[in-house]
């Protein structure tokens, strides 16, 4: 299997940790990318890396959009990794044999630990009653081990994609992210856009990932909460079908009551940007409903939440 890495970054300072774990993986991938946009200059470590420097800042999905239209065309595999993630050497390897093992499953990830605590970040990307976005074991001991597990999605943060599966559910103009998204619920967007496909996503034990997360999100007081709670109904209205979103409408409106309620406690301008997506609804609804991407719109979200 030929294995590509993209990694897109703003030039944190925490991206030369992330460069270092990437030359200690073994196996190694073939090909490596990183999309260093905003006009950065170049850290040390990019040896063996094809390097792009877009002068303008760009968000998570349209950075991967860029790296991934770097690789060649005789890629099998392309990971994904956050610049602020640190993968054991093993890493790699292990979600490239989840891969191999299994021809209908389109992405892995292993458990992406929280630096800070060293409690699970997330094992997988799920649902919760309200249509809910959540992080599967988010919070639990990060013991590694069990048998692999479905997931709706895996989280961008650091995974591996199926390059046949990707370029099946990318849109017309070849982009495989919806650049629209910025960041944050990209992956989760993907995710179900494969699963509309037949293409299955799963968490495998054995690749564990140091995660410092979200260091620039929540200082931008203003997008973090836009991104966030505007990205979801982008996701819902983009892959379910009408009758879905309508008829599980009061459903979801309450998880976003719920979700603009866990904003504000870290964030006061949540309230306000809440309003403003309240208001912008409409037309991310029928944004959704009007992109054009393979396969059937699903009729409830995975796992029976909606």
């Amino acid at each position: 299997m030929y294995t590509a890495l993209v990694i897109p970054s703003l030039g944190a300072i925490h991206l030369t940790a992330c460069l270092e774990a990437v030359a200690g993986l073994n196996p190694a991938p073939d090909f490596k990318v990183l999309v260093l946009s905003g006009a950065v200059a170049v850290p040390p470590g990019v040896d063996g890396f094809h390097v792009l420097q877009p002068s303008q800042r760009l968000g998570f999905a349209p950075a991967v959009n860029a790296g991934l239209e770097a690789l060649p065309p005789h890629v099998d595999a392309v990971a994904v990794l956050n610049d602020d993630a640190t993968p054991e050497p093993g890493w790699l390897g292990t979600l490239g044999a989840a891969l191999e093992g299994d021809s209908k499953l389109a992405a892995v990830q292993g458990t992406v630990i929280d630096a800070n605590t060293f409690t699970v970040d997330g094992r997988g990307i799920g649902f919760d009653r309200w249509g809910l976005p959540i992080q599967i074991d988010r919070g639990m001991d990060s013991t590694d081990s069990g048998a692999a597990r479905f997931v709706s999605a895996v989280s961008g943060t650091a995974c591996l994609y199926r390059m046949e599966a990707v370029r099946q559910a990318a849109f017309p103009d070849g982009g495989v992210f919806d650049p629209t998204f910025d960041c944050y619920h990209e992956d989760l967007d993907l995710g179900l856009r494969l699963g509309r496909l037949g293409w299955r996503s799963a968490w495998v034990s054995g690749a564990p990932v140091l995660h410092l997360g979200s260091s620039s999100g929540p200082s931008m007081v203003l997008r973090h909460p836009w991104w966030l709670l505007a990205n979801r109904w982008r996701a819902l209205a983009g892959n379910l079908s009408r009758r879905a979103l309508l008829t599980n409408m009061p459903r979801l409106a309450r998880g976003e009551m719920r979700a603009v309620n866990t904003l504000f406690r870290s964030n006061p301008r949540a309230l306000p940007v809440a309003a403003a997506v309240a208001a912008y609804l409409p037309w991310l609804v029928v944004g959704g409903w009007r992109r054009h991407t393979p396969g059937p719109r699903l009729e409830s979200l995975p796992g029976g939440a909606v």
